[in-house]
């Protein structure tokens, strides 16, 4: 069994820790290999940690554990000596979720990390052509489009949709309030989320609503929730943030207003209006879900980590 050590802050979870615990959970479903997270910050879990299902798989900052393969995502490079980044002694996966990997000016420094040699795999079209327009990815690149846990999120059981509009604004919360100001009407129950809630709070006010906004960042390398709406039946408006391109298909899935406040509570009062389009929509939804099932996920995962020596042995063109 070959050993693929991750790492993790455990002080908090938020939407990039959830795809990898999904890839953790993946190493798992291997029968040649099994897998370890490498974990920072305070011991203790919250409930809805989904790391706290794996204590006995946790090892603490200074505990000995000897991989034969690194898998990182994010900065998770910066836990990694500078020595070891620049010439790893063992093969290395990099998860890449963000199109702004491939930006001189990203912030997190996250660009300067294309230059260490991995098997990259992003989460997105996006992401691919933009670490390949960047002409600094050092190793093989790969494709492998996130995917929703149909089962996990079936296990919430049905629930009646009693909030007419969900406004998702946490990475807009001013954008999100003018919103459920202008959209508020008699009889029509709006919910506003303009803070971080836990993943179980947050898809069950998704499965309770008809319709939801959702308010990326300008540039995102995939954006979950929309594809997580469009799983429990939920009509979806969504503005273009690059990595959503992948599964919103606009009038066909989705509605794609500019991102603007006009446009979309346009697009809302519409969708909210036109049950007949939104029924189409939430069904063209549910199908591009299933087509998303985590399952090909883990299988296009399993294979690539298959071949994990192979890939890491290629030169470089």
């Amino acid at each position: 069994m070959k050993t693929v050590l991750f790492y993790r802050d455990s002080r908090r979870f938020r939407g990039h820790d959830l795809k990898v615990w999904h890839y953790f959970n993946h190493v798992l479903g291997s029968p040649e290999h099994t897998a370890y997270v490498r974990v920072f910050g305070d011991d203790r879990l919250e409930e809805e940690n989904p790391w706290s299902r794996s204590v006995d798989r946790m090892v603490r900052e200074d505990g000995a554990v000897d991989p034969d393969i690194l898998f990182l995502s994010g900065v998770d490079w910066e836990h990694l000596d500078p020595s070891q980044r620049e010439r790893s002694p063992v093969p290395v996966i990099n998860l890449v979720q963000h199109v702004k990997h491939a930006c001189p000016d990203d912030p997190l420094g996250r660009y300067e990390f294309l230059s260490h040699k991995a098997i990259r795999i992003c989460v997105s079209p996006s992401v691919e052509g933009a670490l390949r327009s960047s002409g600094r990815a050092n190793g093989p690149l790969f494709t492998i489009p996130n995917c929703v846990d149909l089962d996990d999120i079936g296990r919430m059981g049905s629930q009646s949709k009693d909030i007419d509009l969900l406004i998702a604004a946490n990475k807009a919360p001013e954008l999100g309030r003018a919103l459920a100001t202008r959209l508020e009407g008699p009889g029509r129950a709006i919910h506003l989320v303009d803070r971080w809630m836990t993943r179980p709070e947050f898809l069950s006010l998704l499965s309770r609503s008809r319709v939801g906004i959702f308010l990326p960042l300008e540039k995102e390398g995939f954006f979950l929730p929309p594809l997580e709406a469009m799983a429990v039946g939920t009509a979806v408006v969504c503005p273009d943030c690059v990595g959503n391109r992948a599964y919103c298909r606009p009038r066909v899935n989705c509605l794609c207003p500019g991102y603007t406040e006009e446009e979309l509570a346009e697009a809302a009062e519409s969708m909210l209006r036109d049950t007949g389009t939104r029924d189409r929509m939430v069904a063209n939804g549910a199908s591009t879900a299933r087509q998303h099932d985590i399952r090909r996920e883990r299988e296009s995962f399993l294979s690539i980590l298959s071949r994990t020596e192979e890939l890491w042995s290629l030169e470089q063109p």
